[in-house]
């Protein structure tokens, strides 16, 4: 099963020594990581705002060490220049590079070798950190206050708005001593539902940052107890969804009725993808009661590939994370095309029953790795699987997305990921871990990718938006044309 490794970074500050500012990082109260942040001075006067955070979780038995290091250069005045990302996760690095060239900015992702190149338009009044520090001091504290500026959104590489609301004033016992704070309500329109909380001083120094939704928090510290020995946080054991039956073979499920609701009592309308496969047939005192069925696509309505589609060029481009065009990774996907008379739902089983069949190890140590790197390691989980089926089959000129959600293991539901393909007639599910030619009604979806330029941050949104809030309750279920009410 997969479980999305998900990380935050501090919002930069100003200049510190040359030691910086260090926080410690928790995730539901597990000390778990750190943070660095510290500024360069150029002989120009130019200000970079490093951040590098470094993190350790652990997915069943596999530890896996997560490292993201941020820098974002400026002009004295605040006039933004670029912006690098590096992320660690697996066997290559990820990076994204982001640089300001008048009115556009070149925005490049690559994975190991392989890279995209994108031009984005940049409105007026952009802000990198050390001109986001600035404004919260000159805009002040006063409680009931609000504004916003624009700022480069790393996850989903675009340009965001940044909604801040001032909570008031508080002392806070921090590195030994109180501390009077002004806290600050953070929204961006690029993650929707993830509110953050700021506490900074007076001169906009940032001493405590929580994103409440995922119960991650960083707080100011010493270096010494920021680089003292961490545990592994178990995502594991903290992202089940405890439900109230077990089943013994949830992929014979072809019909599930379920209740769904948060436990903060927040809506959970907003929060479900309805489609073919999933749809609200009623609500509750507590949240809404969701059908989810097994569907396949009518033999009839299948059409042929290649498939020639302008609006669904996203879901047919490789990227850094899915290189459709490798010789080696177009031929396995090819030979899966043998006797299917070009079909597409037929060619899809195919690639979907090689990849569960030839991906061997099925561990967790791997997070993220791209699809060649699955095609020679041959192992991975569920993420794993589904990158390297999802390009394989967009190497045929198939429409693929990505797609995550929650899946029956055992008596809970397990954060998942599996692929749709495009048949001519909908969207229809499949999933290379379990390799049946159809998605069960277990498999309830929470999130969609096209996976443009390789950026897989909007799967993470509505799981990180109920994370550790989510409750499933199994109402009915179909098996074997018989149905049975726990």
């Amino acid at each position: 099963m997969l479980i999305l490794v998900l990380a935050c970074a501090t919002h930069a500050t100003g200049a510190e020594p040359a030691t910086g500012l260090w926080y410690d990082v928790t995730l539901d109260g597990v000390s778990m990581g750190y943070s660095r942040e510290w500024v360069e001075t150029a002989d120009d006067g130019n200000l970079t705002t490093c951040v590098y955070t470094r993190m350790f979780v652990m997915r069943n038995t596999d530890l896996i060490k997560l490292e993201v290091s941020e820098r974002w250069t400026e002009t004295p005045d605040g006039r933004p220049l670029e912006y690098h990302m590096t992320t660690d996760t697996s066997e290559r690095e990820t990076k994204v590079d982001f640089i300001l060239q008048g009115e556009t900015a070149r925005l490049r992702r690559a994975i190991g070798d392989d890279a995209t190149i994108a031009s984005i338009p940049v409105p007026a009044g952009l802000l990198f950190p050390a001109a986001v520090k600035r404004l919260f001091v000159e805009r002040g504290s006063s409680e009931g206050t609000s504004y916003s500026y624009l700022g480069f959104h790393a996850e989903t590489e675009t340009i965001a708005t940044y909604t801040v609301s001032v909570d008031g004033r508080e002392i806070l016992e921090m590195l030994g001593r109180d501390v009077e704070l002004t806290r600050y309500t953070v929204e961006c329109d690029a993650s929707p539902g993830l509110p953050v909380l700021e506490w900074r001083d007076a001169e906009g120094v940032l001493w405590k940052y929580e994103l409440p939704s995922a119960g991650m928090i960083l707080t100011r510290t010493t270096q010494e107890e920021a680089q003292a020995e961490k545990e592994a946080f178990d995502l594991l054991t903290a992202t089940a969804v405890p439900t109230n039956i077990t089943l013994r073979a949830p992929s014979r499920v072809d019909d599930a009725l379920l209740e769904i609701w948060l436990d903060d009592g927040t809506a959970v309308e907003g929060f479900i993808i309805e489609d073919a496969r999933q749809s609200i047939e009623g609500r509750t005192d507590r949240g809404v009661l969701l059908r989810v069925t097994r569907e396949k696509p009518n033999p009839e309505d299948v059409v042929r590939f290649p498939i020639r589609s302008t609006p669904m060029k996203d879901y047919m481009d490789g990227n850094p994370l899915m290189q459709t065009w490798y010789p080696r990774l177009l031929g396995v996907a090819a030979r899966q095309a043998w006797g299917t008379d070009q079909n597409v739902w037929k060619t899809s089983r195919n690639i979907e029953t090689w990849v569960f069949e030839e991906i061997e190890n099925k561990g967790f140590g791997t997070a993220f790795a791209s699809a060649t790197e699955v095609l020679d390691s041959r192992e991975g989980d569920c993420s794993e699987h589904a990158v390297l089926m999802a390009a394989m089959v967009r190497s045929l000129s198939i429409p693929a997305k990505l797609v995550s959600g929650v899946t029956h293991y055992q008596g809970e539901f397990l954060y998942h990921m599996w692929v749709e393909v495009w048949t001519g007639d909908g969207w229809f599910a499949l999933d290379p871990t379990i390799g049946d030619g159809s998605v069960d009604a277990m498999h309830i979806k929470f999130g969609e990718s096209s996976a443009t330029r390789g950026n897989v941050s909007d799967l993470a949104l509505g799981i990180l938006r109920m994370f550790g809030r989510l409750n499933i309750r199994v109402i009915e279920y179909t098996e074997g044309g018989q149905t049975v009410r726990p």
